[in-house]
């Protein structure tokens, strides 16, 4: 016999078996699942960039800056077959914002039906689901993706997603999923509408007790081209207070439409995104009632091995035009951007970035103002 002291607990084992440990604190810190299970269950990862930029606004030149733009870790647990848990942490700005991303439960029933609950990354255009900076081919996300979808969209819920073949070569899938949605800052922030202000911040409550639904279903015809199509509704405001209505239900719209097609010479992407929200009567004509926007975006690969120290490598040019209308009622009030870009990878998690952007910025009176900026980063999974 043995006797073992195991974080302060005397413990009696046989010679020739292994030894149990009782945990000095049962379900304490050290009698966690993914200390007293090992084999492999979880799986660490991340992504990091780091972005400069050079702007020159009105005649005046900002000068360099560099910013430690994100260092965002993964978590992927496998619980049991079929049982999943996954996440995704972003520390931006060197820790200055931390938050959860995604962290969510994945029940795989089958391909076709599988039920996913937690913080969701909403399914809200494809950018909002493809958008690490090591994956896109140029520094900025689309305009259209920040200020109307937004990106980063997260939100709690649950719900189902699944996919069919309808054909050998073809593939649908769908996400649909029932969630806390927006609240009343998207009118209430700032002087204007502003969808990204009404994102909810308090993720263990509804501010109304009415869910949002939000969802998207995709087509792929054959591999490599990709047609989707995504909602996002609900109301946004407190229109009820124990049981007694004290203001009018107004709600939130966000329709998107996106197509991605890659060949071996061209990567071909665009989007399309349409916002209605409902305005006090008091306040229309002042807030807006309506907003777009959409982008179009070519990529065209090339020297592929000429690093002859990575083999994998590449470089490509991108070029993408973004155009964003605040408010379809007036003519002005709208931001368009082109960026050209030059990639170098020499891996594909791994990419150097240079930008060039020129901005027109359009206010309400329809005054312009441009501006440009030149833009380097460095990207990668790990």
């Amino acid at each position: 016999m043995l006797l073992v002291v195991c974080a302060g607990e005397f413990v009696m084992a046989q010679d020739d078996s292994l030894l149990q440990r009782k945990p000095f604190v049962p379900g304490g810190i050290y009698d966690k699942p993914f200390i007293t299970r090992l084999g492999g269950k979880t799986a660490l990862g991340g992504y990091m960039d780091v972005v400069g930029g050079f702007e020159r606004a009105a005649g005046v030149n900002e000068g360099w800056s560099f910013e430690a733009r994100r260092f965002n870790l993964f978590t992927y647990s496998v619980l049991a077959d079929g049982i999943v848990v996954t996440s995704e942490i972003e520390i931006e700005h060197g820790g200055e914002e931390i938050k959860l991303e995604y962290g969510l439960l994945d029940l795989e029933f089958n391909e076709a039906l599988n039920m996913r609950g937690g913080m969701i990354l909403s399914p809200l255009g494809k950018t909002n689901l493809v958008h690490d900076s090591p994956k896109l081919e140029l520094v900025e996300r689309p305009l259209m993706s920040t200020e109307v979808i937004p990106s980063t969209l997260s939100e709690v819920g649950i719900g189902f997603f699944g996919a069919f073949y309808p054909s050998e070569l073809s593939r649908m899938t769908y996400e649909i999923y029932a969630v806390n949605g927006f609240n009343e800052d998207v009118i209430e922030a700032t002087a204007r509408t502003t969808i990204a202000e009404g994102k909810n911040k308090l993720f263990e409550e509804d501010n109304n007790g009415e869910p949002a639904f939000v969802g998207r279903l995709a087509f792929s015809p054959v591999f490599g081209t990709e047609f989707g199509g995504s909602f996002h509704h609900g109301s946004y405001n407190i229109f009820r207070s124990e049981g007694l209505d004290t203001d009018d239900r107004r709600t939130l719209t966000i329709l998107a439409v996106d197509f991605e097609h890659t060949e071996s010479w061209i990567a071909l992407q665009a989007e399309y995104t349409a916002a209605r929200i409902q305005i006090p009567s008091s306040l229309r004509g002042i807030f807006s009632e309506k907003q777009d926007g959409y982008y179009v975006q070519a990529t065209l690969p090339f020297g592929e091995g000429v690093a002859s120290r990575w083999l994998r490598s590449r470089f490509a040019f991108a070029l993408r035009y973004d155009f964003v209308d605040f408010d379809k009622i007036i003519a002005g009030d709208s931001h368009s951007r082109i960026t050209l870009g030059l990639n170098f990878r020499p891996t594909q998690d791994a990419v150097l970035k240079f930008n060039y952007e020129q901005n027109w910025v359009a206010d309400r009176e329809n005054n312009v103002d441009r501006s440009v900026r030149f833009l380097v980063s460095m990207a990668a999974y790990f």
